[in-house]
């Protein structure tokens, strides 16, 4: 019964599918009074934030409501960057009127703002995976605040200014709109996932201001992401630390800028500890005056590192685990070049190197303090962080042939491993839980009815006894049981009154030869095709033509069409209880929601009708990719591309537009 559960979550949480995500829409209206000195871009802008401003206060209620149902305590600045970032902006209206006298325009704009549950979730695991967004959010707020201010104290200056000063005073404000401008592209920078784009807007702010240190950083991180994993050759090596050596000069300019911006400390850590792992690569061949070489740039690369991660600290920066475990890691690999000192000059070094190793383990305490009771994952990564750091040590040992300081280390080493495995247990028993739980909760859904019945269901109403009752029987009681089941279906099948239900649970008998199996399936979908089946029969028929393996691809093509033909009929009926539009919104909820828990309470939303009609797009789309790939099998590439096409038109599938330009003549 388990592995039932367990499959039902499974295609609950790949279905191809986006509920019925609640959908906010705001009305909101801004004002800007244009002054001398001003241009008309801006201070449309300038309106249309201000709409924006309304906008988002209203939207941070909503975000705020929304959060509390899911339990969860977020700061107002959290709620604040998600309300923002989740809007989808359209303008609505402008208009443009002469205040007082023909200087003076005031600028009105109208936009409709809508944000939906699906966004909020997006834009709430994107902060939960990097912290720097809130941080940078404020910045940028905090300089739309300054800039304001800074207009408006011009502005009244050149009302009193004459001759000399009112050019003077106009340039400045000519010099501010620039300043606003850096930072529309700066925000917007933030805003898209692109990296290509994401440079292109933080250059661009930086034309128009060049004393911004939050692009800097933008930049650099860009940069610094652009080569992921372990470079395959000298080329990619070349490419990448040419690249990371463009991020410092970013990253320096923006500390240069910023004495104070935690953020860069922590960015340019990042970057340096990536330049020496590139530039202090050892083979472990080196000469012993090649090492001492490789010793001191390592050395020097550490003490840069070293120095940052303390100031990123003092400065109180967001992700303060991650900085405390590098210094461990940076403190136990000065115990390698403790080694090679000893080798050198004879001498023991055993006491720099357990003091190298106390270092660490401080350093992994301080994380271990950041890591609250509940939190398993971060304990266990902890006391594996202290494995490692025992295992240097004992290694060291091992090497230098000193076994009573081996085993002493040896066993520390066990200690934490031990609570690391207790840990891990006592997390896979609470997964086990929450899975079970999960389990019942998603068997009470519509949704999770029908799965159940297509998979399990319809053999538990022919074998007359569930499989719940099945388990709880012993082994020989349960052999007893499906040998009589099986007996009187067969009996039935050679009298020729067997259902199409009983011909089709026989082929799951393992005793059953291969041609008889098959001819046993194609008589039950035969039978059951002849009842014109309807709602879930139809459903139960296209499932089996869709699971049914045939090594031979002209056989399993017809079954496919055949189910494909069914779902056709059925999907007119499917697009009255939920749109493919909706389907697509449900698949896009399900993938973006962060725990199971969250994507069970998405299937929730959906009604008997809805939850059928997410079955026939389900089974439409699985069947159509399935056809995609024989046809390519059999060099049909007309035939797999017009499938393909139908899941890229149809399903907006991505994947499969991808295969379809990739069959394009």
């Amino acid at each position: 019964m388990k592995q039932v559960f367990l499959l039902i979550v499974a295609l609950i949480l790949i279905l191809p599918a986006r509920v019925f995500a609640d959908t906010k829409v705001i009305i909101a209206e801004g004002e800007y009074r244009m002054g001398s000195g001003e241009t008309m871009e801006v201070a449309e802008e300038k309106a249309k934030k201000a709409a924006m401003r309304s906008a988002a206060e209203k939207a941070g209620v909503f975000v705020k409501s929304y959060t509390k149902v899911k339990n969860l305590a977020l700061e107002d600045d959290v709620i604040e960057v998600i309300a923002n970032h989740s809007m989808k902006v359209k303008v609505l209206d402008i208009k443009k009127s002469v205040v007082g006298d023909i200087d003076a325009i005031k600028f009105y704009v109208k936009i409709e703002a809508t944000m939906s549950e699906e966004e909020i979730e997006a834009n709430l695991k994107k902060i939960r995976e990097d912290q720097s967004i809130v941080d940078s959010y404020n910045r940028l707020k905090a300089e739309y605040e300054k800039q304001n201010k800074e207009m408006e104290g011009l502005k009244k200056q050149l009302e009193l200014a004459t001759g000399g000063d009112k050019q003077k005073i106009a340039k400045l404000i000519s010099e501010e709109e620039k300043k606003y401008k850096a930072t529309l592209w700066l925000e917007w920078a933030q805003q898209i996932y692109d990296d290509e784009e994401k440079l292109k807007a933080y250059k661009k702010a930086l034309e128009f201001n060049p004393d911004m240190p939050v692009a800097y950083v933008g930049i650099a991180k860009v940069l610094e992401n652009k080569h992921l994993g372990e470079p395959a050759n000298d080329k990619e090596n070349e490419e990448k630390l040419k690249d990371l050596k463009e991020a410092l000069e970013n990253i320096n300019r923006a500390i240069a800028l910023d004495e104070n911006y935690a953020e860069a400390y922590a960015v340019r850590v990042e970057i340096l500890d990536e330049m020496k792992n590139i530039e202090c690569h050892s083979s472990g061949l080196e000469t012993l005056e090649e090492k001492e070489k490789l010793e001191k740039t390592e050395k020097d690369y550490n003490e840069r590192i070293l120095k940052d991660i303390d100031r990123a600290l003092a400065l109180n920066v967001l992700d303060k685990k991650t900085l405390y475990y590098l210094k461990a890691h940076i403190y136990l690999g000065e115990i390698y070049w403790e080694e090679i000192k000893e080798i050198k000059t004879g001498e023991d070094h055993s006491e720099a190197v357990e003091g190298r190793l106390n270092k660490a383990l401080a350093e992994i305490d301080k994380a271990i303090s950041l890591c609250s009771e509940n939190d398993l994952d971060c304990l266990i990564n902890a006391y594996e962080e202290k494995v490692h750091a025992y295992a240097n040590v004992r290694v060291y040992y091992d090497r230098q042939g000193n076994p009573a300081k081996e085993k002493k280390f040896a066993e520390m080493l066990h200690q934490y491993r031990k609570k690391a495995e207790e840990l891990k247990k006592l997390e896979v028993e609470k997964d086990m839980e929450e899975s079970a739980k999960l389990d019942n909760d998603i068997i009470q859904t519509e949704y999770g009815k029908i799965q159940y019945y297509l998979d399990t269901g319809w053999k538990e109403k022919v074998m007359g006894i569930s499989f719940k009752a099945l388990d709880n029987k012993s082994k020989d009681e349960q052999d007893k049981i499906q040998k009589e089941i099986f007996a009187k279906i067969k009996n039935k099948i050679h009298s020729g009154n067997a259902t199409a239900e009983e011909y089709l649970l026989q082929t799951s008998a393992l005793i059953i030869e291969a041609p008889l199996r098959d001819e046993y399936f194609r008589k039950g979908t035969e039978l059951l095709e002849k009842r014109n089946p309807q709602g879930i029969d139809a459903l139960l028929l296209v499932y089996h033509y869709s699971l049914k393996y045939y090594s031979d691809d002209d056989v399993k093509l017809n079954y496919l069409n055949k189910a494909k033909a069914i779902i056709d009929k059925n999907l007119p009926i499917a697009r009255k209880a939920l749109s493919i539009d909706e389907f697509i919104s449900l698949n896009s909820a399900i993938q973006n929601a962060k725990t199971d828990t969250d994507k069970l309470n998405i299937i929730k939303k959906l009604n008997r009708q809805q939850a059928e009609s997410a079955w026939w797009y389900r089974l439409a789309t699985g069947i159509s990719a399935q056809k995609a790939v024989i046809y390519e099998k059999l060099d049909l590439p007309e035939k797999a591309r017009g499938e393909y096409l139908y899941l890229c038109e149809t399903f907006k599938d991505d994947i499969a537009c991808k295969s379809a330009e990739r069959l394009k003549k």
